[in-house]
């Protein structure tokens, strides 16, 4: 089917026009949002923070609660529309370099917004294979052999040169006062100047830095170059209200013909989507000793229809409610790329490890005693690693509840997997999503496709 959010790949091709590249970066954003509510549920089932109840297809409630991931089914997802995006991406940067009405300026502010695109499709890419790696080697011609897999690490320090190299280019363009030659949908409303857009790159970067500082074994100097790009970044430590921890990057959605809707704002009496009691169970209560954390009282609501299936013994009581908009569903509702309330807790993790650790226990308390009305922590900083990493994975989870799957990849990364309970008797928590069947086929390979 045609993408009406782009213009036919031959033409750009072509004659890669000022008016054909500002529509294929229009449908470069576009393409960045495709498969998030997916993302989002699949890995949020994975780490027990919802189910999919739907009982359209098996796999969607069997594969993440008992396995094991198929790379045909459930499990071979999160990966086509990636890389589908970064080939469009790939053309893209081709048809800059072709173009001879833009600007050297403005060139290098596509560049910038382009790598910046890019590298947010790799880290989807490498978050869900994890240990498995992926190709990263794919702007190749149609019949060239595929792209070889690559470690994770370096998966992840190939994202964090191309955010780099999107940093240069982007400074290139602020610094000649040069607008993007295109517009940014209303989602990227702040970042929409090559200067402020510099300041999304360096919260991918730094948050790139802190994935690779525990998946990857990087350990303290990812650590501290994080603190760096953080400092570069729209972070906001000081923050205290909703619509300061809100701040920050967004893909839009709409419910007019042709466009894309969040399926995730679903009514409380919808049967799709349910979150888990254990949120409820698991949630810290503020200091009255009654209320949960307000974070549990803001994002769930008791479901008005229940929802149950055969063969998966997980009745769905409760509704998430963090994608409706004053109190009801709505299907133009916006999902986060990344905000403050991420950044002050990416910076906790990066200030405690990096051994500024003042600084991260107030960091975690800003969101603690802000966010989630409860008491300061009890922590000190004397508190062993093991204690603050709990504290942070807590914080994390329910701050980014039912946003990214940050329950199960934290756990992974911290090798902390095991204290993610199954929910189902016989069940088990995967490890990382395995390669879809099709690519391992290409290669020729029938091992390392599955973790």
């Amino acid at each position: 089917m045609t993408n009406t959010n782009q213009p036919l790949l031959d033409s750009l091709l072509a004659n890669p026009t000022r008016d054909r590249l500002s529509a294929t970066a229009i449908g470069i954003f576009g393409g960045a949002r495709f498969g998030m509510q997916t993302y989002i549920w699949r890995l949020g089932s994975m780490g027990r923070e919802g189910i999919n109840l739907s009982g359209n297809n098996q796999p969607d409630y069997q594969e993440p609660f008992y396995g094991p991931l198929q790379g045909g089914g459930f499990g071979g997802s999160q990966w086509a529309d990636r890389y589908s995006n970064i080939r469009t991406i790939n053309i893209y940067l081709n048809g800059i370099n072709a173009n001879g009405d833009l600007s050297a300026g403005e060139k290098a502010a596509s560049r910038g917004m382009a790598n910046t695109m890019k590298a947010l499709a790799f880290m989807y890419v490498i978050l869900t294979r994890d240990s498995l790696g992926a190709p990263i080697d794919v702007d190749r011609p149609v019949n060239a052999a595929p792209a070889p897999f690559v470690s994770r690490d370096s998966v992840y320090r190939y994202i964090l040169d191309l955010l780099d190299s999107a940093r240069a280019d982007l400074r290139t363009a602020d610094a000649g006062s040069v607008a993007f030659p295109f517009p940014l949908p209303p989602g990227l409303a702040g970042f929409d100047t090559p200067g402020s857009f510099k300041l999304l790159n360096r919260a991918l970067a730094a948050k790139a830095a802190i994935l690779r500082a525990t998946a990857a074994g990087c350990g303290v100097p990812c650590y501290t170059r994080a603190l760096a790009d953080l400092d570069s970044s729209f972070l906001n430590r000081s923050a205290t209200t909703a619509l300061a921890f809100a701040q920050g990057a967004y893909y839009d959605f709409s419910n007019a013909a042709g466009d894309v809707s969040n399926g995730l704002s679903e009514p409380l009496n919808g049967v799709t989507f349910y979150a888990l009691d254990s949120n409820v169970f698991n949630a810290q209560t503020q200091p009255t000793g009654s209320p949960r954390d307000q974070r549990v009282l803001d994002k769930i609501a008791v479901a008005l229809d229940t929802g149950r299936l055969g063969g998966i013994p997980i009745l769905g009581t409760l509704k998430f409610t963090m994608y409706f908009t004053a109190g009801k569903d709505d299907p133009r509702h916006q999902i986060p790329i990344i905000r403050n309330e991420e950044l002050v807790l990416l910076d906790a993790e990066a200030q405690w490890f990096a051994g500024i650790k003042t600084t991260a226990l107030s960091d975690l308390d800003q969101v603690r005693v802000n966010v989630g009305k409860l008491a300061p922590t009890t922590l000190t900083v004397a508190s062993a690693d093991p204690a603050f990493i709990t504290e942070l994975l807590y914080n994390r989870r329910y701050s980014l509840l039912w946003e990214q799957g940050t329950r199960w990849i934290d756990a992974r990364r911290f090798g902390l997997l095991n204290t993610i309970p199954p929910q189902v008797s016989g069940g088990s928590v995967p490890v990382a999503m395995p390669v879809p069947n099709a690519e391992c086929s290409a290669r020729g390979l029938d091992t390392d496709c599955t973790p």
